[in-house]
């Protein structure tokens, strides 16, 4: 019969309360593997009679280590090793989490930011005089080391020249777009967006009382003829836009439409609002309206989509006039942006970590992109720019708010048009799919499977049949434009 050997600390020669000695053994214990996660702790009167203690100092040491998170108590059972990597994951688990695979969340993967963020955090742990500057009160201009990084670097990126006092940093993109609205807009104030556009910009405008204009596009973005005729009518003082890479859409505004949007902008004195957060791979980028309409463009920026979601910084580049007013609004909101969350995105951009991690998020996205084409080979024939979205019109007999609820039934999550319509726009039959909502890409092909599948089930409910090759299906598919 086997004999059960009871762990016993070497608390000899340590100096100290008997409590906190034994507690400091048994936790370098665990951390050099010795007690292994889940081990159970001997009774609190076998170590007593082991270390020649009193009971009441085990039970103080035992104290210590489930406040230190080291061990926890178990009525009737005894004290056990707490399994870390367990109850750091519930720690840090979601609050929130519907599971399944969820093809709304807009997100850069994290693949290999983790290394750059502990660099980044023993750096600042080495340096005094950052810490101090970090965690102190500053005015919304901030600290100057930091909007000097933050120039270089734009410049470095466009080839341009902008000046530090253009500058002003925010909590990511959608803080960005409330301060510009509370800064240059009133209570009835018209704003001009594209008529299917980001939902949370469309809340905003609810929020402050702005009303919110749509104005038509297609496959080229923005119309600029629909853009004359509303500006015409309502005067407004803002044009939302997302150039780039349209968001759901993912079509790029034309170089043609872009010179016309910006004589259509001067010619009625609107402000343009370029939101350029969303991820673009690195050849299709271009220059930005605020390079070519420095006078009436406000740049608004983000790393939360070219870095980690989790970071929330971001910036705007605004007209020198307009600085004022926007450091206003941002002090009515947040007083400043944390400079120990800016510190560690200038450490980045610094150290080419952005850069590098720009640089794996393009390989991903390429590789997810081929897995789409492979589900989906109607797509390669879009205009769309491979982003991290890709908008999938489907045939009228499937209609889209009918096939969201239906994924959803079977964990597969999309988004349907109705999320990004602005007013009464013309509702086109077709879904946003986020590629990199999934952790991996088995999933993301299991959740373009099942939309596949679940599109063609439902056509072929309607019709009675789908026409071989599923023709009809194909041909349907692409960026429908209302």
């Amino acid at each position: 019969m086997a004999v059960m050997t009871v762990f016993v600390p070497d608390i000899e020669g340590r100096p100290g309360p008997k409590y906190k000695v034994l507690a400091d053994a048994l936790e370098e214990a665990v951390e050099r593997g010795d007690l292994p996660a889940n081990a159970k702790l001997p009774s609190q009167r076998i170590l007593s009679y082991k270390l020649g203690v009193t009971v009441g100092t085990i039970t103080r040491a035992y104290q210590e280590l489930e406040l230190r998170g080291v061990t926890t108590p178990i009525v009737g059972s005894g004290t056990y090793v707490k399994d870390r990597r367990k109850a750091q994951e519930e720690y840090y688990h979601p609050i929130v989490d519907r599971g399944g695979i969820d093809l709304c969340l807009c997100r850069p993967l994290i693949i290999g930011q983790q290394k750059y963020l502990m660099s980044a955090l023993q750096e600042l742990g080495n340096e005094p005089a950052a810490q101090r500057a970090v965690l102190d009160y500053f005015t919304a201009d901030g600290l100057q080391g930091h909007s000097d990084t933050l120039q270089r670097w734009i410049n470095q990126r466009w080839h341009t020249a902008i000046e530090t006092s253009r500058l002003q940093w925010t909590y990511g993109g959608q803080h960005a777009l409330a301060v510009i609205l509370q800064a240059i807009t009133r209570s009835g104030d018209a704003v001009l967006i594209e008529g299917l556009c980001y939902g949370e910009f469309i809340n905003t405008c609810a929020q402050q009382e702005r009303k919110a204009i749509a104005v038509a596009m297609d496959d080229e973005g923005i119309i600029p003829e629909d853009l004359l005729l509303q500006c015409q009518r309502h005067r407004p003082r803002l044009l939302y836009i997302t150039p780039a890479v349209q968001n759901p859409t993912a079509v790029r505004l034309s170089d043609s439409r872009r010179l016309k949007v910006i004589e259509i902008c001067r010619r009625f004195n609107v402000l343009i609002i370029e939101d350029d957060v969303l991820y673009c791979p690195p050849e299709h980028r271009s220059s930005p309206l605020v390079s070519i309409a420095p006078d009436i463009t406000i740049y608004v920026g983000s790393f939360s989509k070219y870095f980690a979601g989790g970071i929330r910084v971001g910036y705007i580049i605004t007209p020198a006039n307009l600085k004022p007013s926007m450091q206003k609004a941002l002090r009515s909101s947040c007083m400043h942006v944390s400079p120990v969350l800016i510190d560690l995105v200038c450490r980045w951009l610094q150290q080419g970590a952005m850069a590098r991690v720009d640089e794996s998020i393009m390989l991903e996205l390429s590789a997810r992109h081929r897995i789409v084409h492979e589900v989906f080979p109607q797509v390669k024939a879009s205009k769309a720019i491979p982003g991290f979205n890709i908008w999938l019109s489907i045939p009228e007999a499937c209609p889209s708010l009918a096939l969201t609820q239906a994924l959803a039934k079977e964990g597969v999550y999309v988004r349907d048009a109705s999320s990004f319509r602005v007013g009464t726009y013309p509702l086109p039959n077709a879904v946003r799919i986020s590629l990199t909502g999934p952790l991996a890409r088995t999933e993301l092909e299991q959740g373009l499977v099942a939309i596949r599948d679940k599109i063609a089930l439902m056509t072929r409910a309607t019709y009675g049949f789908v026409e071989s090759g599923d023709t009809r299906l194909r041909g349907e598919q692409g960026l429908l434009t209302p």
